[in-house]
């Protein structure tokens, strides 16, 4: 095989001469122009015998952007649902204890019983990120082993593209399941700052004010380590919400500085904040 380099003209990667891009399967050799058909003479005929048929042209159409529900299953998404609600019904149970809203033994029982829910979902949902997780370590690992094959030569241009695709695809699918398990609370990337800080409040809440309305040591104890094991997904998902947020104020810069057009910087700042409204991003 060549190991000669050009410029893809679809994707601009330097990929190895050839019938395809490797990156992008883009064809790089130009298809061959059909023959002109022999000009035909025209013969004028009356306008009310041949009305003139004017065809207007498809319209390009922007496909809209893939949401969590297009990509995840139906199993994963009730899974997410169902802890999103009992962490819900779990953190208003607290809430109305620490206003004397909750009787103490009443309370006791139900947080009894919501903590036993949410262990059992969540290793439902941890096995569940754990199958992904390993089958998108061996999709990378076959796409790694793939790419030597096909820069040594052993696999030609057009099987190498057909397979990455295909690999490219499955991890593509796998993904938007990840980051949808990987947000228990299904609550929008944007919103992660203000909800982080009503757990870190409620947990000093109780903290403070636990023994005082009749708590025992256990229980708050408890109730700690629950919201710390909350507070570390949260972390998690805020990784993902500061990246995206760097990216509006790199943006926002380039366009005051005057490398990006208002069109070409509106559009960026929608798919950004786009992202923001997801679960998970």
């Amino acid at each position: 095989m060549s190991s000669t380099r050009v410029e893809c003209p679809n994707c601009h990667r330097q990929t190895i001469k050839g019938k395809f891009c490797i990156y992008c399967g883009y064809t790089l050799e130009a298809p061959p122009q059909p023959p002109k058909p022999a000009a035909v003479e025209e013969v004028e005929q009356p306008s009310e015998q041949l009305p003139e048929i004017v065809a207007e042209a498809p319209q390009p159409t922007e496909a809209a952007p893939p949401t969590p529900s297009e990509d995840v299953a139906v199993e994963e998404k009730r899974l997410v649902d169902q802890l999103s609600s009992v962490y819900s019904w779990y953190f208003r149970l607290i809430d109305l204890f620490l206003e004397r809203e909750a009787d103490l033994e009443v309370f006791k029982e139900l947080f009894n019983e919501y903590r036993t829910r949410l262990k059992n979902l969540n290793e439902r949902r941890e096995a569940e990120i754990n199958k992904i997780e390993e089958k998108i370590n061996n999709l990378n690992a076959q796409l790694d082993k793939l790419r030597v094959k096909h820069e040594i030569g052993e696999i030609p241009d057009r099987q190498y593209i057909t397979q990455k695709l295909e690999m490219d695809r499955e991890i593509g699918r796998l993904r938007p399941k990840l980051m949808f398990l990987r947000n228990p609370f299904n609550i929008r990337l944007g919103d992660l700052p203000a909800f982080k800080s009503q757990v870190e409040e409620r947990l000093n809440r109780v903290k403070n004010n636990g023994r005082e309305l009749g708590l025992t040591d256990d229980i708050i104890n408890q109730i700690e380590e629950d919201n710390t094991a909350v507070l570390k997904v949260i972390e998690v998902l805020m990784e993902q919400h500061h990246k995206i947020r760097k990216e509006l104020n790199k943006l926002e810069l380039r366009y005051k500085i005057g490398e990006l057009k208002q069109s070409e910087y509106l559009s960026l700042k929608q798919k950004l904040e786009r992202q923001l409204e997801m679960p998970g991003g």
